[in-house]
């Protein structure tokens, strides 16, 4: 049976069942690079440095994280696709630069559904959705009620124009026939400044980001993006069970490879990856940074990326989102 979207973030733990190969059929023979499209200390950073040095005893060489960082994360995906086919260069993909920039940026050096080979998917993190304590919404049903009675009225933050927090916004917007008023920043934290200063009413955010402002009653969590409530407040409901039915954002880390990596190296790959993954202390070290182990093998993570991608085509599009 293939593994739904629904059931990947139910149940992430289901496919490290996955069988793995009694004898390798390929190994690398020089040190392996995973290019690193964001900064240096971001969650995904620390944690692709970690498989890193996990997977490097699984496959007797050397795996070295480099950063190429720029534009949403496209620059190191744009590198990638340039690399050989031969496993000594892979890249954490995530799904901005994936299955987002793809729209957003219409002359971009690469697709994603053609110029890459999918691995894996390692673990996905949805976001909040977060009122000021003073604004008189304390559901997603009285969010809507709210922005139809009053079409553009309400106002919500985003850490800039095609972000996922801008994104899951407008995917809301349009699956709920409302209308809400766009204001992005220039990153998250300035948002989320505005946001307890009352400035703002309303914005979505990743759970590493608001988590100490939830514990601090700072401010108000509404409704979660994932199908499934997540582990990490599962005393918030999500936005499908709420009524938005079939509503559902997550972002997520991975590992893709260059157009023609062969089967046998992605199968390697994937194959030590599912190993490092059912490692508990590995498990704990995602949970720190708010992931949830969510494993696709690279087919059905194949699949994945062809349905995101058309999703975000969809909102990008319907929404006439621009980036600066």
């Amino acid at each position: 049976m293939r593994t739904t979207r629904r059931s990947l973030l139910a149940t992430g733990f289901a496919a490290l069942a996955t069988p793995v190969l009694a004898q390798p059929a390929w190994s690398p023979t020089r040190p392996v690079r995973i290019i690193m499209p964001f900064p240096p200390g971001q969650g995904s950073d620390i944690l692709m440095r970690l498989l890193a040095e996990r997977l490097q005893p699984l496959l007797g060489q050397p795996l070295v994280v480099e950063n190429r960082a720029g534009a949403g994360g496209t620059v190191g995906m744009e590198y990638t696709v340039t690399q050989p086919a031969d496993g000594s260069t892979i890249v954490m993909g995530g799904s901005g630069p994936t299955t987002i920039a793809p729209t957003l940026y219409p002359r971009l050096g690469y697709d994603s559904t053609r110029d890459l080979t999918p691995i894996c998917l390692i673990a996905s993190v949805p976001q909040l959705f977060v009122v000021n304590n003073d604004f008189p919404v304390r559901s997603i049903p009285e969010l809507i009620a709210r922005a139809r009675a009053n079409p553009g009225g309400i106002f919500y933050a985003s850490s800039g124009n095609g972000t996922t927090q801008h994104l899951n916004m407008e995917l809301f917007a349009s699956m709920t026939g409302t209308r809400l008023t766009h204001v992005p920043y220039r990153g998250s934290g300035p948002a989320l400044t505005d946001l307890v200063a009352g400035q703002v009413p309303l914005l979505s955010d990743t759970l590493a980001a608001l988590t100490d402002l939830l514990r601090n009653n700072r401010v108000r969590a509404i409704g979660v993006t994932s199908k499934e409530r997540s582990p990490f407040f599962p005393e918030v409901p999500t936005i499908h069970e709420q009524g938005v039915t079939g509503y559902e954002s997550v972002g997520w880390i991975s590992l893709l490879g260059p157009r023609g990596l062969p089967d046998v190296i992605a199968a390697r790959f994937e194959q030590e990856v599912a190993k490092v993954l059912d490692q508990p202390d590995f498990r704990a070290r995602l949970a720190d940074q708010a992931f949830t182990p969510t494993f696709l093998n690279r087919r059905d993570f194949a699949a994945f990326i062809i349905s995101e991608t058309a999703k975000w085509r969809q909102v990008v599009q319907s929404a006439g989102v621009k980036v600066d």
